[in-house]
């Protein structure tokens, strides 16, 4: 067996590659995907460090086991997890955190819309698809006369299921998620893996892994569940499929031959693991919120005092300003968007969307190579009718939009760049509060080098005259805060030329106010604003709702049964809007 692989000091650390290891996520960090690959290298955490981001389909996995494994009724399932304050149940092997009342609403919802979708494939096809409790991997022995040789494990998450199709025998993994099914583009690499491993994977112990969850979590590797006379062989054919907890659509991102999936694989697959394994560098980001070696990592500053909290007895968080101004609204408004929760875009605040298509369209412009400055050229074509970052303007919104764009023109950074001038577009800026366990985070819509300095720009929209000047800037747009105190503690260099820009765009024309991050005074006004933002929100752990005039544009409405006048979301409604974040 695999787990019996020992050195003269125990089992063998794995090498464990999920498959979406297999591409690299926008702003990922090459080597923290090395890093959690590879079970050897020690850290400052237990591996596996949740997201807050995986907290959701944690629990509906702990509920759809229930269902699917112990013949629960959803109704059941879903009251088996704890209620908030109580301490977190067992379930299949598994212990689940008691859910926030909004994520619990969330669950109810998506495990009936999940296991909608599952009866109505099976209806269409005219199949039963049989739930596999174990999961399947695909495991390497090691070459056992080769010294320091490794095991290997290739794994795709999601759930699992077998059934006949005719005389072909059929391994099938469905992955939810949390928007439409065709919301969300899944890298090749990423399927290709997750194919090949149903087509040559073997099942895993399950039982003996619950047994010892964190002897299996720390390294060694997964014990296989023996195989019996009457277990059906190997897979015939193999399909991926993608479905929404939000309205039971269904994508069918794999469906081919167990030869076929190999032959992907190799083509489009094996590479991407193997570049995972190379690591590479050092990109200090979200990564870094659950990295084992973040303490010893050069590119992560360390900053301790940034946020002006000095507790170290809350769980390790990422925080960011714009966290902290839903949490300053409404506590439980902030954390269901950090779990991602599908969010209602039809309550987004007044002028989020036009906003939002400004700064995306600005962002599709300073990453042209070769770099140049905006012109009015670089308009859309047609004023009254465009989009950018996912979102359509039409009408007078439109050629608001247009207007704000022309006007940027005007003070485009980039004019006067020298040529090879280091520029960052949409970047995002990381550092370790270590008095607080806190990682912080903050994106600059643009920052560029001038004359030796670096300079920090944020952009936003207006429709009436810009805002005042000097430190007072600072508490009506707190990123430019947070911008401060990163130049002051050392996370941005500070040259001598350096700035906090902010530039308001209205149809009128462009005004760019700027701060000097040197300036005693606007460092004591950062320091209070920042300070006033995060205090709240760090000693929070249970994250009450404050309903409401936040609840007027929450998009999260529908989850919170705190809201002010919410009946609560209709379960099991497939005509709910889609995730619009």
């Amino acid at each position: 067996m695999f787990d019996h692989t020992t050195d003269d000091h125990g089992p063998v650390p794995v090498v464990r590659l999920f498959s979406d290891a297999a591409a690299l996520a926008r702003g990922g960090c090459p080597e923290h995907r090395r890093i959690r690959a590879d079970h050897s290298v020690g850290g400052d955490d237990p591996r596996g460090h949740p997201s807050p981001r995986d907290a959701p389909f944690a629990s509906l996995d702990a509920v759809l086991d229930l269902v699917e494994h112990r013949g629960w009724p959803v109704g059941d399932a879903c009251a088996h997890l704890s209620a908030p304050g109580e301490r977190g149940r067992g379930v299949p092997g598994e212990r689940i955190a008691p859910p926030h009342t909004g994520l619990s609403s969330w669950i109810r919802h998506a495990s009936r819309s999940y296991l909608n979708a599952l009866a109505r494939d099976d209806e269409r096809d005219g199949l039963r698809r049989d739930p596999v409790f174990d999961f399947w991997v695909r495991q390497y022995m090691p070459d056992r006369g080769t010294p320091n040789s490794r095991p290997y494990e290739v794994c795709a998450r999601g759930r699992g299921y077998a059934y006949l199709a005719g005389a072909d025998r059929v391994r099938e993994l469905r992955l939810p998620v949390m928007g439409t099914a065709e919301g969300r583009e899944r890298p090749g690499a990423e399927v290709a893996v997750a194919a090949y491993v149903l087509a040559t994977g073997t099942r895993v112990d399950r039982d003996a892994c619950a047994a010892r969850p964190r002897r299996y979590l720390g390294g060694v590797p997964y014990p296989m569940r023996a195989r019996r006379g009457d277990a059906p062989g190997p897979p015939d054919r193999v399909r991926v499929v993608q479905v929404s907890c939000l309205d039971s659509s269904t994508a069918v991102l794999y469906d081919g031959s167990a030869d076929d999936a190999e032959e992907s694989f190799a083509s489009s697959g094996r590479e991407g693991l193997r570049s995972a394994l190379v690591g590479g560098a050092r990109s200090p980001g979200r990564n870094c919120l659950s990295c084992g070696v973040r303490s010893g990592c050069g590119r992560l500053p360390r900053t301790p005092g940034l946020l002006g909290v000095r507790d170290r007895s809350r769980p390790r968080r990422s925080w960011s300003v714009g966290l902290g101004q839903r949490h300053r609204d409404c506590p439980a408004r902030a954390h269901l968007h950090s779990l991602g929760l599908p969010a209602d875009g039809d309550r987004a605040p007044a002028g989020f969307g036009l906003d939002r298509a400004v700064r995306a369209w600005l962002e599709r412009l300073h990453t042209r190579l070769p770099r140049r400055p905006c012109t009015p050229g670089d308009l859309p074509s047609d004023h009254g009718s465009w989009s950018a970052g996912g979102l359509r303007l039409e009408g007078g919104q439109a050629r608001r939009g247009a207007a704000m764009i022309a006007a940027h023109s005007e003070v485009c950074p980039l004019h006067g760049l020298p040529s090879g001038g280091h520029v960052r577009v949409s970047h995002t800026l990381a550092a370790d509060d270590t008095l607080a366990n806190v990682l912080v985070l903050a994106r600059a819509d643009l920052l560029h080098h001038r004359g030796g300095s670096w300079n920090y720009r944020a952009v936003g929209t207006a429709t009436d005259a810009p805002r005042p000047d000097g430190h007072r800037l600072l508490s009506l747009d707190p990123r430019l805060a947070l911008a401060v105190l990163f130049f002051s503690c050392g996370a941005l260099p500070q040259g001598a030329g350096s700035a906090v820009e902010l530039e308001v765009l209205t149809p009128g024309g462009a005004h760019v106010l700027s701060l000097d991050p040197a300036s005693d005074q606007v460092r004591s006004e950062a320091r209070r604003v920042v300070h006033a933002l995060a205090e709240p929100w760090h000693r929070d752990l249970s994250h009450p709702a404050n309903p409401g005039r936040a609840c007027l544009d929450c998009p999260y409405r529908r989850w919170c049964p705190d809201a002010a006048g919410s009946p609560g979301p209709t379960l099991g409604s497939r005509s709910e809007a889609p995730e619009n974040r």
